[in-house]
């Protein structure tokens, strides 16, 4: 290969980065970690304690336990990001990619080759499903960063647990908590396209009462024509300590957003179309977390109101109600269950008596044994009734075995399945009351380990197998011309690998490589993604710099129609200028990549979609946190 363009010069720049980053991470660690633990910014602290997740089991469980195949997202990946939404921040990570139509808008998670807009892999806040009634969608722009603490992913099917749509895997955003006294933060900034970010939070807590209220305004010109945004989010969360140990909390939230979407490349004319959301949700939510008894109940209600420039004007709304607990009898034995319930419904108001509903419902029990300090079984099966589709039974299974000092092996069985939703049950004319749910079964094996005292690696290599997905096929007997039918199968394979760590006391890094072999099902599905991360900290600076690489790339199944490889980085700064107040710059695409992302829309929607270009950002941000 000649080095004659910029694009080969971008090319031999990420591959030169990645085994620099190998090297620093390697090399031998310094003892001096005091003071990086005492400067009050996430250092390499976060990663020499015990990372612990609840999405896995619903109760704070550590992942060094789990076959499950997890990531986690902290509070300061989050700070550091240039996302513009709180799914979006999750493109970084392995077995995960994001599909989009600019910088600002959708950020729709696929996992592992699975997501169709959040109906095949599982978008929760704290726990709490977030799909649209009538499509069981997830609307991911409405998902901003101004009440984020952490993000947890589960990559593989997780239905057992989380029910229908848990498929590809579950990503779950866990809200900010004030722990003691109050805390206010506010954040400003403007940047290339006119974009302006304004943000304010306020959190509390004092004797037995907290709570919390913060807003987010994103606004931008847009990246290229008709591709404008506008979005404003308002959260409300507030709670009682009833014990040391119980807790009830109500939350309540409310978006309006407006998004001009693009056209794609392929399109010889211009675009006029948009899209006006308004989605809300509330809750209330008591919890009861003891040394050996823990359990919960939540209620919540999530509605919205959709018009887009079609004509389309629609609202929908879910009720739902989850109960779990979880008991440890004996030091080796953990017991858990759970029960949850969905209602949903939504409506055509433009067309008379386009109105309609649907329920399902789920049992779930589970056993954890460890009958030896270094091994850790568990097992878990569920039982779900879907009103129109039927049950559904979903079994896992897996085995973490501790093997040398920080290291260990996990194999797992899961399955997943989504149940048949309200417009491919009853709307437009593909629809078919006879569908089925899809269903997908996934093994897999993994490997964590410490190097030293300040590297992680994972590995994990899978296989998924599904069947019965919903395509649209020609009807049997016309009218209509086609029918939505339980007729795809697929099989994919792949590896997911990361690589984290410090190598100074004041350098972190992260480096990971995702391999997917989707079959023939190419289209939108990268085929190799690389991504890696370095971050310098002192007392009042960070410096942050991205990278990812995707190639192997289709814009049709079988593996035609090749999209172009691409690579890019991000590069991110700050400063302390004053007690809690810090000034910020972030500037995205660097090299000015020319790249396109091929997003799964409905209809003719569908196909690539050329992304920004370099993006200038920069702002303040005000922080106060006193006891």
């Amino acid at each position: 290969m000649t080095l004659n363009s910029t694009l080969e010069i971008k090319t031999l720049a990420l591959i030169l980065l990645i085994p620099l980053l190998e090297i620093m991470l390697s090399a031998s660690p310094r003892a001096d970690n005091q003071a990086m633990a005492k400067s009050g910014r996430d250092s390499l602290v976060c990663y020499e304690i015990e990372e612990i997740v609840v999405t896995a089991k619903r109760i704070s469980v550590p992942v060094e336990t789990l076959p499950l195949s997890v990531s986690l997202i902290t509070a300061s990946d989050i700070e550091l990001s240039t996302a513009n939404s709180s799914t979006g921040i999750a493109g970084d990570l392995p077995g995960v990619f994001i599909q989009k139509t600019g910088g600002f808008g959708r950020n729709d998670v696929n996992i592992r080759g699975l997501g169709s807009r959040g109906r095949k892999s599982l978008v929760l806040i704290d726990g709490k499903p977030e799909n649209m009634g009538l499509f069981g969608c997830t609307v991911t722009h409405s998902f901003l960063m101004h009440d984020v603490q952490r993000v947890e992913v589960i990559r593989g099917p997780s239905s057992t647990m989380y029910g229908s749509g848990a498929m590809g895997g579950v990503l779950n955003i866990i809200p900010r908590r004030t722990s003691s006294g109050l805390e206010l933060d506010m954040k400003t900034a403007g940047g290339s396209n006119q974009t302006a970010v304004t943000s304010a939070r306020a959190g509390f807590s004092s004797g037995r009462f907290f709570g919390s209220a913060s807003i987010d305004y994103r606004e931008s010109d847009g990246h290229t024509g008709n591709s404008s945004y506008r979005g404003n989010d308002i959260i409300a969360r507030g709670g009682i300590y009833l014990g040391e140990d119980s807790e009830i909390t109500a939350s309540g939230k409310i978006f309006d957003g407006f998004k001009q979407e693009p056209a794609i490349i392929s399109s010889p004319y211009p675009s006029e179309t948009w899209n006006d959301y308004r989605r809300g949700s509330a809750d209330i939510h008591f919890r009861k977390e003891g040394s050996s008894l823990s359990y919960s109940a939540r209620y919540y209600r999530n509605f919205g109101e959709h018009r887009f420039s079609d004509g389309w004007h629609s609202r929908d709304a879910t009720d739902g109600l989850l109960l779990h607990a979880a008991g440890r009898f004996l030091p080796w034995l953990e017991l858990s269950g759970g029960a949850d319930y969905r209602y949903q419904q939504g409506e055509l108001p433009y067309q008379p008596g386009s109105s309609w509903s649907k329920y399902d419902y789920g049992l779930y029990t589970g056993l954890e044994l460890s009958p030896w300090k270094t091994m850790y079984l568990s097992g878990s099966v569920r039982y779900n009734q879907d009103e129109v589709s039927g049950s559904q039974v979903s079994p896992t299974a897996g085995v973490t075995v501790r093997t040398w000092k920080g290291g260990s092996i996990r194999a797992l069985v899961s399955n997943g399945f989504r149940s048949p939703q309200i417009n491919e049950l009853y709307m437009f004319p593909p629809s078919n009351r006879e569908l089925e749910a899809e269903t997908v079964w996934n093994y897999e094996l993994g490997i964590r380990q410490d190097i030293g005292s300040r590297l992680k690696a994972d590995l994990t290599v899978f296989r998924i197998d599904g069947d019965n997905f919903i395509e649209t096929v020609p009807a049997p007997s016309p009218p209509p011309m086609y029918i939505f039918d339980n007729t795809g199968e697929l099989t994919f394979n792949g590896m997911e690998f990361s690589l984290s760590g410090s190598w100074h006391r004041s350098l972190l890094g992260r480096v990971s490589v995702s391999l997917l072999d989707p079959g023939d099902y190419t289209r939108g599905r990268p085929g190799r993604k690389f991504d890696l991360s370095l971050r310098w900290n002192t007392e009042i600076s960070t410096v942050k710099i991205s990278g990812q690489r995707v190639d192997d790339y289709f814009a049709a199944d079988n593996r035609e129609n090749p999209i172009s490889s691409y690579n890019i980085f991000d590069l991110y700064a700050d400063l302390e200028i004053g007690e809690g107040l810090t000034a910020f710059a972030s500037l995205e695409n660097i090299f000015n990549e020319d790249y396109a992302v091929f997003t799964d829309l409905p209809g003719g929607s569908a196909g690539l979609y050329g992304m920004p270009g370099r993006e200038f950002m920069a702002g303040l941000k005000y922080s106060l946190d006193r006891d």
